[in-house]
């Protein structure tokens, strides 16, 4: 297990981490509309895609090369790994499940990532970078996908992402059983202060519980409700998922 590194809101290295992941997040963004304009946003999409997948593989490259490799805290598990890797899929293959799971509960987990950051393999220039770079990607890709693209929510996605994330916790919760890890933080809570997580295991869970279903529902009811139409030529693009299929 590694020793975590944390650091404070409003630090100075919090606002190169928050003010960076800002300008990420708007400048892909930015890209896409722009390569929309010019029907080459396809292939940007893609390249961007297969950028994150080799981000991914150089990562866990790194963490071998420097013996950091450990199955107990390693795995990309958490809720922001999962995301992470369900970000590579739905920008590759436009999957409206996975953009489902990505807007209603990936987006919350990298927010609170961002705002309250808990570095899990401690402390290095690479890999302050890394974390930012990985976490606001699980922000900017359902927002990319919805106002870029165009996906959209369909009936009763609310329903289904919770069961999902309840079948999710309980095979992370198995896992954590037989490697004696703490993914997803459900044996215990996580290291940095959190005014949504309170108390030690079992009831931080409870916040948990709560607080991510009030974020299901809550962002279901924006994004089912805005009516956005993507930037540019439409010529290329499959038809988005709508909200009554």
């Amino acid at each position: 297990m590694h020793d975590h590194f944390f650091f404070f809101f409003n630090s100075g290295l919090w606002w190169v981490g928050f003010s960076g992941s800002v300008i990420y997040i708007a400048l892909v963004i930015w890209l896409g509309f722009f390569f929309r304009r010019s029907e080459r946003e396809y292939s940007f999409r893609k390249g961007f895609a297969m950028l994150l997948l080799m981000r991914e593989l150089f990562f866990y490259g790194y963490l071998w090369y420097n013996d950091a490799f450990h199955l107990a805290d390693s795995l990309p598990l958490h809720l922001c790994g999962i995301s992470y890797l369900c970000s590579i899929f739905a920008l590759y293959t436009l999957n409206a499940s996975v953009f489902e799971f990505l807007l209603l509960l990936g987006i919350g987990g990298a927010v609170q990532s961002i705002i309250t950051p808990e570095m899990t393999h401690g402390y290095s220039p690479y890999l302050f970078l890394d974390y930012y770079i990985a976490h606001a990607t699980i922000i900017l890709t359902p927002i990319y996908l919805y106002y870029v693209v165009g996906l959209r929510l369909r009936h009763r996605a609310f329903f289904r992402i919770w069961i999902v994330a309840h079948v999710l916790l309980f095979s992370v919760g198995i896992t954590n059983y037989f490697l004696h890890s703490n993914y997803i933080y459900l044996c215990e809570p996580p290291k940095v202060d959190n005014p949504l997580v309170t108390g030690g295991f079992p009831y931080h869970l409870i916040g948990f519980e709560i607080f991510g279903t009030i974020h299901i529902l809550l962002f279901y009811f924006i994004f089912s409700r805005l009516t956005v139409k993507p930037a540019g030529n439409t010529t290329n693009l499959p038809d988005p998922p709508s909200i009554n299929q």
